[in-house]
């Protein structure tokens, strides 16, 4: 085998190329990290948040969008006081009548939803994190991931600052945090606010939280028997899968992503090696004819090729880390992209794979390549 300080010795004879190749491996592992951790964080949000116990009553024309679905408020309010086997705490059904939309701030586009005190109740994920909940007129909170899905920044939903939405203006009053949940890319304001803002009659559903999941069959006769209502209950699970559905395109192409990004990294790594092969192809014919087989000659190149990779891949693992949590846009939401341990090991593991295909076909042509000719620099 070749001794390694020549191998290293060998990258610092040309550090300029050596250099760029572990910018461009580094900049590959960044992007794997990146998009492995948006696929894991869309698999996470469409389906870790389910709970068995949560029911939403929907329109029958749209049992799995809670955006499209319609709901008069009157028959929304007769199910949410008559429907069976709900929570109650401290005299309080856990049963809020909501409203879901899409809202526009000029150009920039926001999930807005109006809900009853009852809510908080039926989804205590959410959790606020400054200030307090909607509690006056045209009051609003905004979630962890709601700026960054409108594309605003920290002053513009800073407590006290105020929002134009649906031709009206909402103040903030407060700021939750509900992690791993869709609901951290919405804004919250009250109902009534929210339908006179939105000039609306209806509403979207009824969210139910149950005593018990046993009680979801019970949920779903009252829906069935009372026909006047015309509405369908549809327990989170079902509507979670649905979105993951939905979602699994945007994760396939994440994921392809990171495979292309392998493969550039890969590119990049060949493309340094032949450059070396071809400097020095009668110093490695010298090596043959000192004696150095060819599987060792070839291995050494190999480990060449390796080494950018590792320092490559540490480059884009030290990135990540130092970049922290960043939050990325998607058509049905925002999340928080989590650099965790899985996505790091398979971007050093992506880098690494870059360094061993780009070194293959270099070190091949090198070992190949006749030694007559390759002691005569005669390519």
């Amino acid at each position: 085998m070749l001794p390694f300080g020549y191998l290293v010795r060998n990258l610092l004879r040309r550090p300029l190329r050596s250099l760029v190749t572990v910018f461009g491996v580094a900049a590959t592992t960044l992007l794997v990290i990146a998009m492995t951790a948006f696929a894991t964080g869309l698999h996470r949000v469409s389906g870790g948040q389910a709970r068995a116990d949560r029911v939403f009553l929907l329109g029958t024309a749209n049992e799995v969008d809670l955006v499209r679905s319609v709901l008069t408020r009157g028959h929304a309010e007769v199910a949410a006081a008559a429907a069976p086997g709900v929570l109650e705490q401290d005299g309080q059904r856990a049963a809020s009548v909501e409203i879901h939309i899409a809202t526009r701030n000029g150009d920039r586009i926001g999930l807005l939803r109006g809900v009853t005190p009852a809510a908080y109740l039926v989804h205590p994920e959410v959790t606020v994190t400054a200030g307090r909940e909607p509690r006056e007129p045209f009051e609003i909170m905004v979630g962890a991931l709601a700026a960054a899905r409108m594309g605003l920044t920290a002053v513009d939903v800073a407590l006290g600052a105020t929002l134009p939405l649906e031709r009206r203006t909402f103040k903030v009053v407060g700021h939750f945090a509900a992690p791993g949940t869709i609901y951290e890319a919405e804004l919250w304001g009250r109902l009534t606010d929210v339908m006179l803002a939105t000039r609306r009659e209806d509403v979207s559903c009824v969210a139910l939280r149950l005593a018990d999941p046993a009680g979801l069959p019970g949920v779903r006769l009252f829906a069935a028997r009372r026909v006047d209502l015309e509405l369908a209950a549809v327990p989170e699970v079902e509507l979670l899968a649905a979105l993951a559905v939905s979602l699994r395109p945007i994760a396939a192409l994440a994921q392809w992503m990171a495979l292309l990004a392998v493969v550039a990294g890969a590119v990049a790594c060949a493309n340094t090696m032949f450059a070396a092969v071809l400097a020095r192809i009668r110093e490695l014919a010298t090596l043959r004819a000192l004696g150095h087989r060819p599987w060792a000659v070839g291995v050494g190149l190999v480990q060449e090729s390796l080494l950018v990779g590792f320092l490559g891949g540490a480059a884009g693992l030290a990135a990540a880390v130092a970049i922290g949590g960043w939050s990325l846009r998607y058509p049905m939401g925002a999340l928080q992209l989590d650099a965790d341990l899985a996505s790091r090991a398979l971007g050093l593991g992506g880098a690494l794979l870059s360094g061993l295909l780009g070194g293959l076909a270099p070190a091949l042509r090198a070992v190949r390549m006749p030694l007559p000719d390759a002691l005569g620099g005669r390519i």
